[in-house]
């Protein structure tokens, strides 16, 4: 990342949008976000780059639980092994294409962990 925070927040928001380009245009993923979960992008594109900037800067911008959410959608549709392997590896191609500097090695690591909890968590909530 940029030494400047400045300048790595606003790094963050183009990778965030650079994904969501590829997620939205994703045959899988686009309709379990347009359809299912209906996420309004003027919303929901800030609070995920406030995530990241937590996760990767130490914000404190970001103060939301995030699997009720998630909960809701995987009770609409479930979400398969597939939903999420295809998430993490749309963000690992585009974690290439739009790196973040020395926070790259973090953002894909937490990304695996991400994946991995979410669909433990969403398991464990349907049993």
């Amino acid at each position: 990342m940029p030494a400047n925070d400045a300048e790595a927040s606003e790094q963050i928001g183009r990778f965030v949008d650079a994904f969501y380009e590829r997620i939205l245009a994703d045959s899988l993923l686009a309709p379990v976000f347009l359809d299912v979960a209906k996420i309004d992008l003027v919303e929901h594109l800030p609070r995920i780059k406030a995530y990241w900037r937590k996760m990767l800067l130490g914000h404190s911008d970001y103060q939301r639980h995030m699997m009720q959410r998630h909960r809701e959608v995987d009770y609409r549709q479930r979400l398969s092994p597939e939903h999420y392997q295809r998430w993490l590896t749309l963000f690992e191609d585009t974690l290439e294409k739009h790196p973040l500097g020395a926070s790259s090695e973090r953002a894909l690591t937490l990304a695996r962990r991400v994946a991995v909890n979410m669909r433990q968590n969403l398991e464990r909530f349907r049993a």
